[in-house]
C-alpha cells in the first residue's frame, strides 16, 4: 500500500509543477473545509461563524494567514485546534510557494531558450544562421516598410538572447518588423515546427559556414516540405547551394514551390560579368538591394491592346523590360509590335510600387537616328586571375563562354590547383603558383599587359585574414596601375562586407561582397519568386544581359537631351535603356555615377565617359 502510495506521489512530482500546484490547491481547500469545522465544533462565542459556508471561509483565511493565532482566546481545545490550523497553514504555503517560483523560474527559463512556437501568419521564416543573417534581415525590414505586422521568425542553434542581440547591433532600427527568434535544429522537422512554416508567407534556408554546408541545406528543405499541407501548398522556399551538383537534389527536397540558386555559379557569373565591364557591379547591387530600385510585375489594363513600344514611354517613373503572360511566362525585351493582352502584366523596373502608375502624357522626346552598329569582331583579351578558391573553375567556365577568340587567362594563386594547361573554345589558360599578396611578384607579371583583373577571395581562411591578404594585392595593383600609367577593370572578391568601406578608400573599383549578393538575391525572391528566373536570364552567358555602352553610341553628346529621347534612341537599336552612368561622379558613394530608371523629363548633357545601361538581347522565360 504505502509502495503504491509512493509511486503515485512519483508520478504526479514528474508531471511537473502545475500538477503540484493542482494537488496543494486541492489540500488548501481540504484543509479550509477541516479548520471550519473545527471552528464550528471548538470556537467560543464571537469567534464561532455563523453558518457552514462562512466556516470554511475562515477556514480559509487561517490557512493562508496563520497569524490570526495571535488573536485567539477561549478554552485549551480551542486554542489547541488554532495551533493545529496555523501549523497545517504554515506547512502548505511552505511547499506552494517555492513550488510557484519554481515554475515560474521554469517559465522563464524556457522562454530565454526559444522554445516557445510562432503564432503567426503570412509571415517570413529563415532557418540556420551565418555572417549574412543580418543582410537578410536588414533587407526583410526594407521589404516590408509599409506592411502592418509584419514578421520574421529566425529558427538556429544558438541561444535566443545572443541572436536579437546581434541583430538589434547589426540591422539597427527594424522599424514596424517584429522580429523573433527561435533555439532549435533548422534540420530537425520537430524544432522547425516552433516557427510555424506552414502558416509562413516563404521561408528563407541560410547554409551553415561549416564543410558541407549542402548537407545541412537539403535537410532543412525536407524539414519545411514535411510540414506542407495536401496538394503541395504551403510557403515558398529559397535556398542556396554551393556545389552544382547538389542543385538537383536540394530542388527535389524543396517540393514545387521551391526556387535554389547555385551559389557558385552565381557568383562566378557576377564577377566574370563585372570584370569585363566595370560599373556593372553596382547596377547589380542597385537590382537585388530593396533600397534601390527594384523588379515588379504590374497589371495595367489601359495598355490592352497596344504595343510593347508603346508601353515604353507610357511610365515617366518607371522604366519597362518586358511582359508577363497569363501562363507565367515572361518576354523579357519582346519585339516593339508585341501587343500587350488584357490578362498580360508589364514588368518594370520602379523605386517602389506607389511610383508605378501610367503617365498622363507621354513625356516629350526628340528622335535620334541610330549610329550604325560595329561588325568588326572582338580583339582577342587578356585576363589576370589572381587567387583561388572554390569558385574558380565556375569563373573559367564562365570566362571561356563569355571572351572571344584568342583571348588568354592567367591564373596565379598560392595554394595548387588542379587545373592544368587547357585550351578550348579559343581560349587559352596558364598557371602559376606564387604568394600574391608580395608586391614582387605582382610585378613580375607585369600587370600592364592585362586588360582585366579578378582577385578572388581565399576560401580556407577565416574573413578577416582572408581580406586582409586580398586588401593587400588590391593596393599593391591599385599603386602598379597608376605607376604605370596603364588602366585595366579590376574587380575583387570580398569576405566580410565590413572590410568593403576600407576597399572603396581612394579609388571605387567593382567590390564583390559574395556573401551579400546571395543574401540580397535570396531575399528578392523570397518575396517574388518569378524573379528567380529573371535574374537567372540577367546572368546567363547569352540572351537577355545587362550592359554598359558610351552614351555617344545611341546620342549626341554635350547635347542637353531628355531621357525619354535616350529610351526612344537605345530602342532604335534593339535595346532598351535602363538608366546611365556619370563618370564624373563615379568616385560618389553609394551608386559611384550609376543612376536607375530616372526620370524620363529630366534633361541630361552627356560627355565622351559617359554610359547608357541597357538591356540587350530578348529572352522567353518560362515559369518553373
Amino acid at each position: 500500500m504505502l509502495q503504491k502510495f509512493r509511486y503515485r506521489v512519483d508520478n504526479v512530482m514528474g508531471r511537473g509543477a502545475p500538477a503540484l500546484i493542482g494537488v496543494l490547491a486541492a489540500l488548501c481547500f481540504a484543509f479550509a473545509a477541516l479548520n471550519g469545522l473545527l471552528l464550528l465544533a471548538f470556537a467560543p462565542d464571537g469567534i464561532r461563524p455563523d453558518n457552514a459556508r462562512s466556516s470554511v471561509w475562515a477556514g480559509f483565511l487561517r490557512v493562508l494567514s496563520p497569524t490570526i493565532l495571535i488573536k485567539d482566546r477561549g478554552s485549551a481545545p480551542f486554542l489547541m485546534v488554532a495551533v493545529f490550523m496555523a501549523f497545517s497553514g504554515i506547512m502548505l504555503m511552505s511547499t506552494l510557494i517555492p513550488v510557484i517560483s519554481a515554475g515560474l523560474q521554469n517559465q522563464l527559463a524556457r522562454l530565454r531558450a526559444g522554445r516557445t512556437p510562432v503564432v503567426e501568419t503570412g509571415h517570413t521564416v529563415i532557418l540556420g544562421w551565418s555572417s549574412q543573417v543580418h543582410v537578410v534581415v536588414a533587407e526583410l525590414v526594407e521589404a516590408n516598410r509599409g506592411r502592418r505586422h509584419a514578421c520574421v521568425a529566425v529558427l538556429a542553434e544558438k541561444d535566443r538572447s545572443e541572436m536579437e542581440t546581434e541583430i538589434r547591433e547589426r540591422v539597427g532600427d527594424t522599424a514596424g518588423t517584429r522580429i523573433v527568434c527561435r533555439t532549435g535544429n533548422p534540420a530537425d522537422p520537430q524544432d522547425v515546427t516552433i516557427v510555424s512554416p506552414e502558416r509562413a508567407r516563404s521561408v528563407i534556408v541560410l547554409a551553415a559556414e561549416d564543410e558541407c554546408p549542402d548537407f545541412g541545406v537539403i535537410k532543412s528543405l525536407l524539414a519545411v516540405a514535411g510540414t506542407r499541407g495536401e496538394g503541395g501548398t504551403g510557403p515558398l522556399l529559397v535556398a542556396g547551394v554551393a556545389d552544382e551538383q547538389n542543385l538537383a537534389a536540394a530542388r527535389l527536397a524543396g517540393g514545387p514551390r521551391c526556387r535554389v540558386v547555385s551559389t557558385q555559379g552565381f557568383i562566378a557569373r557576377l564577377l566574370v560579368q563585372s570584370s569585363l565591364q566595370s560599373g556593372l557591379s553596382q547596377v547589380y547591387s542597385e537590382l537585388l538591394n530593396f533600397s534601390g530600385h527594384e523588379i515588379y510585375m504590374t497589371h495595367q489594363p489601359e495598355l490592352a491592346g497596344r504595343r510593347f513600344h508603346d508601353a515604353l514611354l507610357a511610365f515617366r517613373a518607371s522604366t519597362v523590360i518586358g511582359l508577363m503572360r497569363q501562363d507565367g511566362r515572361i518576354l523579357m525585351n519582346p519585339h516593339g509590335d508585341t501587343r500587350i493582352e488584357a490578362p498580360d502584366r508589364i514588368v518594370v523596373l520602379s523605386e517602389d510600387l506607389t511610383t508605378i502608375a501610367l503617365s498622363d502624357a507621354v513625356p516629350e522626346f526628340t528622335p535620334v537616328d541610330p549610329t550604325p552598329a560595329k561588325t568588326s569582331p572582338a580583339p582577342g583579351r587578356n585576363v589576370l586571375v589572381l587567387g583561388s578558391n572554390q569558385r574558380l573553375d565556375a569563373v573559367i567556365e564562365q570566362l571561356g563562354a563569355r571572351l572571344p577568340a584568342g583571348s588568354r587567362v592567367d591564373v596565379v594563386a598560392d595554394t595548387p590547383v588542379a587545373v592544368e594547361e587547357w585550351r578550348g573554345g579559343g581560349l587559352e589558360l596558364t598557371f602559376h603558383r606564387a604568394d600574391i599578396t608580395r608586391r614582387h611578384v605582382l610585378e613580375g607579371l607585369t600587370v600592364t599587359k592585362y586588360d582585366h583583373v579578378i582577385v578572388l577571395c581565399p576560401g580556407d581562411r577565416d574573413a578577416h585574414e582572408a581580406d586582409a591578404g586580398t586588401l593587400a594585392t588590391l593596393l599593391n595593383l591599385r599603386d602598379l596601375a597608376e605607376c604605370a600609367m596603364h588602366d585595366f577593370t579590376l574587380v575583387t572578391e570580398m569576405a566580410d562586407d565590413r572590410n568593403r568601406v576600407l576597399a572603396q578608400a581612394g579609388k571605387p573599383d567593382d567590390l564583390i561582397v559574395s556573401g551579400n549578393f546571395l543574401s540580397l538575391r535570396l531575399s528578392q525572391i523570397s518575396q517574388n519568386p518569378h524573379l528567380d528566373g529573371i535574374f537567372d536570364e540577367l546572368f546567363a552567358p547569352a540572351g537577355c544581359q545587362i550592359a554598359l555602352h558610351p552614351a555617344g553610341h545611341y546620342v549626341p553628346v554635350h547635347q542637353p537631351i531628355t531621357f525619354s529621347s535616350v529610351v526612344d534612341a537605345v530602342r532604335r537599336h534593339g535595346h532598351l535603356a535602363i538608366g546611365h552612368r556619370i563618370a564624373r561622379r563615379i568616385s560618389q558613394p553609394p551608386q559611384h555615377g550609376v543612376r536607375l530608371n530616372p526620370d524620363r523629363a529630366e534633361t541630361h548633357t552627356y560627355r565622351e565617359e559617359d554610359q547608357v545601361v541597357v538591356l540587350t538581347g530578348s529572352s522567353l522565360i518560362h515559369p518553373h
